[in-house]
């Protein structure tokens, strides 16, 4: 059975909207937004490992890969990892409805 990510949504349509968004706003849209690194503000560090992750990824999904290694280096490990998710919730869905609607074939 598929793990829910919470207790009415499943993963696979929180990584599909996730991977739409990032794939929609345009990386420079969220360059120029506020600081909410809850890690620099609590703990007064310079910078934390995941500090640009998210305009790394939007620029990861437009296609700009320097610009994305630029934001934050996590992105090569990031970025195929939340697709690898989504495709193997997906194949777990599939494979779900087949078993599903012809159950002879295991």
């Amino acid at each position: 059975m598929m793990h829910l990510f919470s207790n009415s949504m499943p993963r696979w349509a929180v990584l599909i909207f996730a991977l739409i968004a990032f794939s929609a706003i345009p990386p420079e849209a969220l360059a120029g937004g506020p600081d909410l690194c809850l890690w620099r503000h609590l703990f007064h560090v310079s910078a934390c490992p995941a500090c640009g992750t998210t305009r790394a990824l939007a620029a990861f999904f437009h296609g700009q890969f320097l610009a994305a290694m630029a934001f934050n280096r996590n992105v090569v490990v990031t970025a195929p990892s939340l697709i690898a998710l989504l495709g193997l919730d997906i194949l777990r869905l599939a494979k779900r409805y087949l078993l599903k609607f012809n159950p002879a074939s295991d």
